[in-house]
């Protein structure tokens, strides 16, 4: 595809255009290309090593390229009024997003965090604000303290950092690690505790968290308390720090039982497999993406001869990627899903669309073991179609398919609207939509009302909307052999969101049509729900239900009633009519009473959902 851009300009600002254009529209590999031209005519263009920023490409030369010429950071933006920004590491977990000439000094600096260039770390920190005036740069001063270990200054900054709302939970681990650090644990016991409740559980701050507040838990004589915490730790990382060793010293010196059998299967020498089971398995995949972080020298071995410790360590497990196995790795599993949807009621393009996907995966697999050629996967959807269809449900059963054919690491489905993933204040949109996406990562994404991420209705555009799709387009390109996003809306919407964005178009090229509801498939799904709850419909209210399903359709009323969601509506509804009429009755109710749903009861849930009235008493029956 040519991204041409007419004008008199210079050819390096051309190419530059060009590389963004690409990059908006997800052509990663000619956007890379533009860039890379765009420099090498104009190696000072601060924007264009900005590009090869974004793009993940050499980032450390890109970004000590802008810094060199950031008097230049800027200037096509500007120039030609475009959007670009990239993100970087702020410490070794905090991800902000890099577009200002502010943002360009905070990375410089703590690009040099790295354990091995102290001098340039401090002469970066010079060129910063006061830390008085910015938390980001207070934050990169802790940094700096826990690098050279002053757990007194690490103490000092973190302290006014605890409520930030990005850097609150960092500062937490710093601020209690410090803490115990100097034998405070009865105040680091609080802070690492807050930290911890704040921490979503996909954050890979959490494993650190809970060493350093089971270690407080120690200090205050809390062995009891310390003991889940370390085993939290240890079924998702056996060879963190010392936490085997503590574990079993607790064992021994406490003589927790269960704390014995556990470590029985335990082989201290060789301790360093991946163990990645239990609530908390999703931790180190999550370390993945993180910086590492390895300090000089060691702490001496502290008390009760425990190993020393290697906290010098900030580091995430690498897990390798496995290649793809050549057929379903839970064949169980892939026909419970499919026969899931089997039985959902209608929807059979959908069906067929779904199934079909299902074998195509299923034979690329099996391609794969016999050494043919595959094409990659689609992992990316547009579903379309109105309220209550059915979409939600079919991206679960979507996601179990992967995960049945060994293309996903887990079954699990986020789902996020607007509010998920923009935020509220520039920089923190990219940082929200991040952690959103990580919490998604090994399973599906599921972003309903999609097109609210593109409102061209505000007066200036939509920046805030334009960089979570930004993000949500770089990371379903860099992470698309860990992740299924889909995105789902009415059509109108997906309509305008496509056409607005080309990006998205060139990236989510299987679209999935749910359609409307029909009469007779409403009254399936009211016999369903009732049969499902062991309830049935007498012929009068069956007839009746037949009759409603009719009419809303026959009206164009069904897709604001919510199709499959006003059947549930008026079944629950029902049965709240039903139970007030049997209140009223003299004796105790039968058997058949209790189960069975009645003319009346239909005709005041129905009466009640069209007008909003709720039960009325017994007597006005």
């Amino acid at each position: 595809m040519d991204f041409g851009t007419q004008g008199p300009e210079a050819p390096a600002d051309l190419a530059w255009l060009r590389g963004v254009d690409a990059y908006t529209m997800g052509a990663y590999p000619q956007a890379e290309e533009e860039f890379r031209a765009a420099v090498r005519m104009d190696p000072g263009m601060a924007d264009g090593w900005l590009g090869l920023h974004a793009l993940r490409v050499d980032t450390t030369t890109a970004l000590l390229r802008m810094f060199r010429h950031r008097d230049r950071f800027g200037e096509q933006r500007s120039r030609h009024r475009r959007t670009l920004n990239s993100w970087y590491w702020l410490g070794w977990w905090v991800q902000p997003v890099l577009e200002s000439p502010r943002d360009l000094l905070l990375a410089h600096a703590s690009h040099w965090l790295d354990g091995r260039h102290v001098p340039e770390l401090d002469r970066a920190l010079a060129g910063l604000p006061p830390v008085d005036a910015d938390h980001q740069v207070r934050f990169l001063h802790a940094c700096r303290a826990y690098l050279v270990k002053d757990w007194e200054q690490l103490v000092r900054h973190t302290d006014p950092l605890i409520n930030d709302a990005m850097l609150g939970i960092e500062a937490g681990l710093f601020g209690g690690m410090a803490r115990v650090r100097l034998e405070m644990y009865g105040q680091a016991e609080p802070l690492l505790s807050s930290a911890l409740m704040r921490c979503r559980s996909e954050q890979p701050q959490r494993k650190e968290l809970r060493y350093w507040l089971a270690r407080a838990h120690e200090g205050t004589g809390r062995s009891a308390a310390a003991l889940p915490l370390y085993r939290a730790v240890h079924r998702v990382d056996p060879s963190f720090m010392d936490t085997s060793a503590r574990l079993a010293a607790i064992a021994e010196g406490d003589g927790y039982d269960d704390a014995a059998a556990d470590l029985a299967a335990i082989t201290l020498a060789g301790i360093g497999q991946d163990v990645l089971e239990g609530p908390d398995g999703m931790d180190a995949l999550f370390g993945t993406e993180g910086r590492d972080l390895r300090l000089p020298d060691a702490d001496p071995s502290p008390p009760g001869g425990l190993p020393a410790q290697t906290d010098g360590f900030r580091e995430k497990a690498v897990i390798p990627v496995q290649p793809m196995p050549a057929g379903p790795t839970d064949p169980a599993l892939l026909d419970e899903a499919l026969a899931e949807l089997e039985r959902m009621v209608g929807l059979e393009p959908v069906k067929r669309q779904v199934k079909a996907l299902s074998a195509q995966l299923n034979m690329a697999r099996l391609r794969t073991g016999q050494g043919l050629p595959v094409q990659p996967p689609k992992r990316h959807f547009v579903f379309s179609g109105p309220s209550g269809t059915g979409k939600t449900t079919v991206a679960r059963i979507l996601g179990r398919v992967f995960y049945a054919l060994g293309l996903l690491g887990g079954d699990h489905l986020v789902e996020a609207q607007r509010a998920d993933l923009v935020g509220e204040y520039l920089g923190q949109t990219a940082v929200k939509a991040n952690e959103l996406i990580d919490s998604a990562i090994g399973g599906v994404l599921f972003v309903d009302e999609a097109y609210s991420l593109s409102n061209s209705g505000y007066g200036k555009g939509d920046a805030y909307g334009d960089e979570a799709l930004q993000v949500l387009l770089k990371r379903a390109e860099d992470n698309r052999d860990h992740l299924v996003v889909i995105l789902a809306g009415y059509p109108e919407g997906m309509d305008r969101l496509l056409a607005a964005n080309p990006g998205l178009s060139s990236r989510f090229t299987s679209r999935v049509d749910f359609p409307s509801y029909r009469p007779l498939e409403l009254t399936s799904i009211g016999e369903v729900l009732a049969a499902e709850n062991g309830d049935i419909w007498d012929e009068e209210a069956l007839d009746e239900l037949r009759s409603i399903a009719g009419h809303v359709v026959d009206q164009g009323w069904i897709d604001e009633l919510g199709n499959g969601r006003f059947l549930r509506t008026l079944y629950e509804k029902s049965c709240a009519y039903r139970d007030l009429r049997l209140s009223g009755y003299p004796g105790t109710p039968s058997r058949d009473d209790l189960s069975t749903l009645r003319l009346p009861d239909l005709m005041q849930a129905y009466g009640e959902v069209l007008s909003g009235r709720g039960p009325q008493d017994p007597s006005a029956m």
